[in-house]
C-alpha cells in the first residue's frame, strides 16, 4: 500500500485545518470548520477500522443468530430486527442477555467509528 494512505492523509489534514486555518476563520465560521475537521476525522477512522469493524459485527450477528443467511451485513442487520420484532427476545433469560451484549459490542465499535470520545467519557460507567 502507498503511504500516506488515507487515514493518514485525512488525520494531517484535519490537524492542519484546527491548528492552522481555524484560528484565522471568522467567528461566523468557525462551526463550519470545526464541523469538517469532525467529517475528516470520522473518514479517517473509517478508513483505518470500517472495514474490520463491519466484519466484526457481521460475524457476531451471524454466530448470535444461528438461523440467519451468510448474506451481507445488512441481510445479517435484518435478520436481527425480524427476531426483535417477532418477539424472540422479549422475555428474561441467556439469549435476551446475548443479545444486549452483542448489541453493545457492535455500538461501541460503531462509536469507535463515529465518536469515540463518547465511549473515553462513559469507560467508567460500565
Amino acid at each position: 500500500m502507498n503511504r500516506p494512505d488515507a487515514h493518514e492523509l485525512l488525520g494531517t489534514a484535519q490537524t492542519l485545518l484546527i491548528d492552522q486555518i481555524l484560528p484565522a476563520v471568522p467567528d461566523n465560521l468557525r462551526y463550519e470548520v470545526q464541523m469538517i475537521a469532525s467529517a475528516m476525522g470520522i473518514a479517517a477512522r473509517e478508513a483505518k477500522d470500517g472495514a474490520a469493524i463491519d466484519s466484526a459485527e457481521k460475524a457476531s450477528l451471524l454466530s448470535f443468530l444461528a438461523d440467519a443467511e451468510g448474506g451481507s451485513l445488512a441481510d445479517s442487520r435484518a435478520a436481527l430486527a425480524a427476531a426483535i420484532r417477532a418477539g424472540r427476545f422479549d422475555g428474561p433469560g441467556p439469549e435476551r442477555q446475548q443479545l444486549e451484549k452483542v448489541l453493545l459490542e457492535n455500538t461501541l465499535d460503531a462509536l469507535s467509528i463515529s465518536n469515540p470520545k463518547v465511549i473515553t467519557a462513559t469507560a467508567g460507567q460500565r
